[in-house]
């Protein structure tokens, strides 16, 4: 036979009595398209006031949003992102900085040379479901805190993140 040819072998099982006969009728073959990948999950739902983020700069800009109108700045980062990190993003003031993913979690890398929060006066740190790598900074290798108010962290990993001093 050709290498084109296809075979194909219908494989059945009948029973013992005339009424188990097994027929098929209409049969056609046409090329095979695999189905469309699914499409991606939706993110969870946000809670009200959070802002999305897929850089850096995002979360920046969250922060001078929620301090010019006197909040707490809660931002989300959808699971699988990677944020890359040039420079630390700076939160001062009586308010909560809230970053969080879901899931998987998403990664924080700081490219070996800047660590990622520098939290001072005051400010609350609450992390979730983020990975850092790869941090650097003369006191704090992902997050460098002084004279900061509470942090709190759930389902955060820290890998290759190192303080200098």
């Amino acid at each position: 036979l050709p290498a084109s040819t296809i075979k194909v072998r219908f494989n059945g099982e009948t029973g013992p009595s005339y009424r188990s006969d097994m027929a098929l009728d209409d049969v056609s073959l046409s090329r095979f398209a695999p189905p469309s990948p699914p499409p991606s999950p939706a993110l969870p739902p946000l809670v009200p006031g959070e802002a999305l983020a897929h850089t850096p700069q995002d979360i920046r800009d969250e922060i001078n949003s929620a301090t010019a109108e006197k909040r707490n700045a809660i931002v989300f980062i959808p699971p699988g992102a990677r944020l890359a990190f040039s420079s630390n993003v700076a939160c001062s003031g009586d308010m909560l900085l809230s970053v969080r993913s879901s899931g998987e979690g998403a990664t924080l890398d700081g490219k070996k040379s800047s660590n990622m929060f520098d939290i001072s006066g005051g400010c609350s740190l609450y992390l979730e479901a983020l990975h850092f790598v790869d941090g650097r900074g003369a006191y704090g290798g992902a997050v460098f805190a002084y004279g900061a108010g509470d942090i709190a962290t759930k389902d955060v990993s820290f890998t290759g993140c190192e303080a200098s001093e």
